[in-house]
């Protein structure tokens, strides 16, 4: 993993680096770091995609970490933000930039340990999957769909429509190939023969219908409405508990 400290003080990012390293150590996993001394420092030379996480201090000189965590959402809306503060009044501010958790200073090595596990599962869940979509007759390639834009799949006459939110894409897979390649983590759940929905694209679910927040409807059997809300329920839960980011 390559990670990014930005904090002011000398002897909190030595602790936390230290409390990273051994954790890392135990898991037999390596990290490398960049460290910065203050937001501006770190914005000015920040490029998207070149790290798996950010380790925040709230409380700085100049830019505070919550004004930084909003400009990288700007250009990284998944990108784990673990915010460090003395101040764990700021949990509540921080829902608005979906931020991972938060380390609450002196930090502790049970409570960095914890935070490191619930990283490792966030990077371990692919951003997307590749298939191989029909271009006509006897032809198809290869296109990348991120998991994020996936509204639901659909599976008929031998072939599995995917519907995102910029067009829909087909190709040649049972409905088992395709939810195959899906996250298993509560965020694609079937709620009908041949279909699969992502419950990050629902906005409520109705009587036998599936809002989804680009107001498309999606039926589902009305037999299954407990079965559906609960699902959805879960996942509601899922992702308030972890600020939004799962």
């Amino acid at each position: 993993m390559h990670l990014i400290i930005v904090e002011n003080l000398d002897t909190d990012r030595v602790k936390l680096e230290a409390l990273i390293c051994r954790d890392c150590c135990q898991q037999g996993q390596e990290a490398d770091f960049s460290f910065y001394e203050s937001g501006e420092a770190f914005l000015a030379d920040y490029r998207p995609g070149s790290c798996d996480c950010i380790f925040l201090d709230i409380l700085m000189d100049g830019m505070s970490g919550m004004e930084v965590a909003r400009k990288i959402r700007l250009t990284e809306p998944r990108l784990p933000i673990v915010f460090t503060t003395t101040e764990p009044d700021f949990a509540l501010e921080g829902f608005s930039v979906h931020a991972m958790d938060y380390l609450v200073k002196p930090l502790s090595a049970d409570r960095v340990a914890w935070c490191l596990k619930e990283l490792r599962e966030y990077l371990a869940v692919p951003a997307g999957i590749t298939l191989m979509e029909i271009r006509g007759w006897g032809h198809s390639a290869p296109v990348d769909i991120a998991l994020d834009d996936v509204l639901y799949g659909q599976h008929h006459n031998h072939i599995m429509e995917v519907h995102t939110v910029r067009r829909v894409c087909r190709t040649r897979l049972s409905f088992r190939e395709f939810t195959a390649l899906l996250p298993h983590a509560g965020r694609f759940y079937i709620c009908g023969r041949g279909l699969v929905v992502n419950l990050s694209q629902v906005e409520r679910v109705g009587d036998g219908t599936l809002l989804l927040k680009n107001g498309e409807n999606l039926p589902f059997s009305r037999s299954h409405k407990s079965e559906v809300q609960n699902a959805f329920s879960r996942w509601s839960f899922a992702c308030s508990r972890k600020g939004g980011w799962s």
